[in-house]
C-alpha cells in the first residue's frame, strides 16, 4: 500500500493518546498512513496512584506504564517514542522544545494532534498543547 501521509500525536502522559486520539490513530493507520505517537511522560506521578499504593518503585511504575503504552500503540498501528521528561508538572526546557522540533522536521506530519489549550484539571495538558504550537 502506498504511504498516504503522516499523523503525529503528542501526548503529555503515556495513556492520553489512547483515550484522546485512539480512534483517529486506528483509522489513519488502517488507511496506510504512518502514525507516530510522542509521549512526553509516562504519567508516573499523577496517573499512577494505584501503582504507588501497591508500593511500586518509580522505575517499576515507568516500566509498567511504558509496556501498557507500547501495547496500545501496537494494537492501534502506531510507532511510539517516550521522552520521559517527568510529569506534574511538565517542565518545558529548550532541550524538550528542540526534541519536538527535530521530530517535526524528521517526520513532517501532515496532521498533528495534541491536547486542548484549556484544561482546568490538568496543567500538563495545556502546557503540552502550547509546546506543540511553539515547536511546530
Amino acid at each position: 500500500m502506498q504511504k498516504q501521509g503522516t499523523l503525529m500525536v503528542v501526548s503529555a502522559h503515556a495513556a492520553d493518546f489512547v483515550w484522546r486520539a485512539g480512534g483517529a490513530i486506528a483509522l489513519y493507520s488502517e488507511r496506510g498512513w504512518t502514525v507516530r505517537v510522542l509521549c512526553l511522560t509516562y504519567g508516573e506521578r499523577g496517573e499512577s496512584a494505584s501503582l504507588w499504593k501497591e508500593g511500586k518503585s518509580l522505575d517499576e511504575i515507568k516500566r509498567r506504564r511504558r509496556e501498557e503504552a507500547e501495547r496500545a500503540a501496537d494494537i492501534l498501528g502506531a510507532e511510539i517514542r517516550f521522552l520521559d521528561v517527568g510529569d506534574y508538572p511538565i517542565e518545558v526546557t529548550p532541550d524538550l522544545r528542540d526534541a519536538l522540533v527535530q521530530e517535526f522536521r524528521k517526520y513532517r506530519p501532515d496532521v498533528l494532534l495534541s491536547h486542548t489549550f484549556v484544561d482546568p484539571y490538568n496543567a500538563d495538558h495545556p502546557r503540552t498543547a502550547e509546546l506543540v504550537r511553539e515547536a511546530r
